[in-house]
């Protein structure tokens, strides 16, 4: 068999992910509904509350697993602490914010691998989500309160995919991939209940002291 026929009977991972987490991804979307939760200051700043408790879990377990050169770039908890200063939290207060319980989701390098790719994923939407808070909240974030969605910067960010999605496609040379995608299937399925608990469903509005 040709390279390029075992190419197209062996689909790349970072293929298999994006069509074996479609579903987790949409409703994901779907209940998270990101334009009605950052309408206001109030449900952007508990949204990024939220997103904080993630990281600093999610982070430090990519640092023990994968190599600095890799994980170190990819860090978003400056980012998220920078905007949650911005809106006036202490370092105190920010850490003793709500962290997200990962049990064992993250436990193996698959998994982590496979919440990477929803991490990473997520930076993507990153630059609309962006133009839409400029939009939506002016003065607001006139000044700062925006790095973690401005993630890499529109220069960087599509560089830092196609590099991500090089790693991903190398690393499902290796090994069996279902382990990624389940990993990525849960990290999706757990964001969903992390990241809308607390916010009533009729209303724009949340208070950060609900999480």
């Amino acid at each position: 068999m040709s390279g390029a026929a075992h190419a197209s009977a062996h689909p790349a991972l970072s293929e298999r992910l994006r069509e074996e987490t479609r579903d987790s991804h949409e409703d994901l979307e779907h209940r998270l509904d990101w334009r009605r939760r950052m309408a206001t200051r109030e449900g952007y700043l508990a949204l990024l509350t939220r997103w904080w408790g993630f990281h600093r879990v999610f982070e430090p377990a990519i640092a023990a697993s994968f190599e600095p050169a890799f994980a170190q770039p990819r860090g978003k908890l400056h980012l998220l602490e920078r905007d949650l200063v911005h809106f006036g939290l202490t370092q105190d207060t920010i850490e003793a914010l709500p962290r997200f319980a990962a049990g064992t989701g993250f436990d193996t390098r698959p998994a982590l691998l496979g919440a990477l790719y929803v991490a990473e994923g997520s930076t993507l939407g990153g630059q609309v989500i962006a133009h839409h808070l400029r939009r939506s909240l002016g003065a607001e974030i006139a000044s700062g309160g925006c790095a973690y969605y401005e993630g890499y910067g529109k220069r960087d960010t599509g560089a830092m995919w196609a590099s991500f999605r090089a790693f991903l496609d190398r690393s499902g040379e290796e090994g069996p991939p279902h382990h990624v995608i389940e990993g990525a299937r849960w990290t999706f399925d757990a964001l969903k209940v992390w990241l809308t608990t607390g916010l009533p469903p009729d209303s724009g509005r949340a208070q950060p002291s609900q999480h």
